[in-house]
């Protein structure tokens, strides 16, 4: 691959290649992909338009941000990466231009859910859903149908056989927790995390871990993205993905820069993206994502899901998701991550009491139960102190401690109440059993 450069694997060093004729000369890309998917889009567009080479800057989305909020957008032209803050972000700060290709045939919505900017200031490059991947065979042998929303998880047949990502530690997680919130309201949507979590184990590595537990055959079911399950089977490993009725899809997306000052050359590249020839790439097995052109699904792999075709409730703020998603992964991590013990613990005891419970059990059942449904925060808006504050903790050491004041008080909130619904339930237990409480 004749452009290739060592800004790939050396982000350190792009300041001082901005600079530099060869940089000049060249159009630079940034992005997050790894290098098997950026190589094999490299190395196409790079035959098609040979008089065009291209420099890959490297970067994850959270150094990307910084870099490109620079001067003049740091020297980069086209930005292309899977991370919806960041385009929010930066189309706030006014970083994108105008893209002047012919959009014919790239819907900008799968059913009611807006996957390009309404302003065309960056476009959708491709798409990638949430949903449940699951071993069949291990459903029919626990007397399970196959999961068809995201309650289904919680049925009690499958505890211990559910692969959860944690949304501090798994990079896809937050939008995964945040459409069931929007889908089901602020503490409703809680309390199905919660009791999903009762059959869970908690995935806290990469997002790959997951698919891999449920075809090896150590789990029932696992919570992922549709490409993770695609990979997994293509290399052959056992099991099938499940679009829940109501889901999202979070689409990766491209924009040219601002200040660019190779405007036809990046808008070449751009419609390479989203041509037939730049879609088809997607189904690479070492890529599996879904393109974003409905017209290439039809030289798509045996059984490749076209969200397009799917009759799916995708409805999703992503504004509101993206500004609070700091919030809610400090929240899971106080309500479930830290907790799950004394949770499951707690539920399993009044679980037990409910079997069997009488009417005069029932105030003392219904305290507990209110307990372990209780949250310390109602549903925050998305400019709201505290959801500012979590989302830029990473970032500013005065929005850490607020954030992590309040992750403090709330573990306190959820110990107190777990342990407060396991002291009323054990009560009426030990009750029964006529002993003296």
């Amino acid at each position: 691959m004749k452009t290739r450069t060592v800004a790939y694997w050396l982000g350190v060093c792009l300041p001082a290649l901005a600079g530099t004729s060869i940089a000049a000369m060249e159009l630079r890309v940034m992005t997050s992909y790894p290098e098997a998917v950026v190589s094999r889009f490299e190395e196409a567009f790079e035959t098609a338009h040979p008089d065009i080479p291209v420099q890959i800057l490297w970067r994850r989305s959270n150094d990307a941000l910084p870099y490109l909020l620079q001067p003049e957008q740091g020297g980069v032209d086209v930005y292309w990466t899977p991370s919806r803050r960041n385009f929010l972000a930066l189309k706030h700060a006014g970083a994108f231009g105008p893209i002047g290709i012919d959009r014919t045939g790239l819907p900008d919505k799968i059913g009611d859910l807006a996957i390009s900017d309404p302003d065309g200031q960056y476009l959708a490059s491709e798409i990638a859903g949430y949903g449940i991947f699951v071993d069949t065979d291990r459903l029919q042998e626990l007397g399970m149908p196959e999961p068809e929303r995201w309650k289904d998880l919680a049925d009690p047949r499958l505890r211990g056989e559910v692969a959860l990502p944690v949304p501090s530690q798994v990079g896809f997680a937050p939008m995964l927790i945040d459409q069931l919130l929007q889908a089901e309201g602020w503490e409703k949507g809680w309390n199905t995390w919660r009791a999903i979590a009762l059959n869970s184990r908690l995935i806290q590595r990469r997002g790959g871990a997951i698919t891999g537990e449920v075809s090896s055959g150590r789990l029932a079911a696992g919570l992922t993205m549709d490409f993770f399950a695609l990979s997994t089977m293509t290399d052959g490993g056992r099991g099938k993905f499940i679009y829940p009725h109501r889901t999202t899809f979070n689409p990766a997306q491209i924009g040219i820069m601002a200040a660019t000052r190779q405007r036809p050359a990046a808008e070449t590249f751009v419609a390479f993206i989203l041509s037939d020839a730049g879609q088809r790439l997607l189904f690479h097995p070492a890529i599996s994502r879904l393109p974003v052109r409905p017209s290439v699904y039809a030289k798509a792999p045996a059984d490749y899901s076209n969200p397009f075709t799917r009759t799916l409730d995708a409805r999703y703020d992503p504004v509101a998701g993206t500004a609070r998603s700091g919030f809610n992964t400090a929240l899971f991590d106080a309500a479930i991550t830290r907790q799950q013990s004394a949770l499951t613990r707690a539920w399993a005891s009044v679980h037990e009491v409910e079997k069997t419970a009488t009417t005069t059990e029932q105030p003392m059942l219904q305290q507990a139960r209110a307990a372990l449904e209780a949250l310390p925060v109602s549903e925050p808006a998305a400019d709201s102190p505290l959801v500012t504050a979590c989302a830029q903790r990473h970032r500013q050491a005065d929005a850490e401690t607020r954030c992590a004041a309040a992750e403090q008080a709330w573990d306190a909130f959820f110990s107190a109440r777990y342990a407060e619904a396991l002291r009323l339930a054990d009560t009426i237990l030990t009750v029964r059993q006529g002993q003296t409480p």
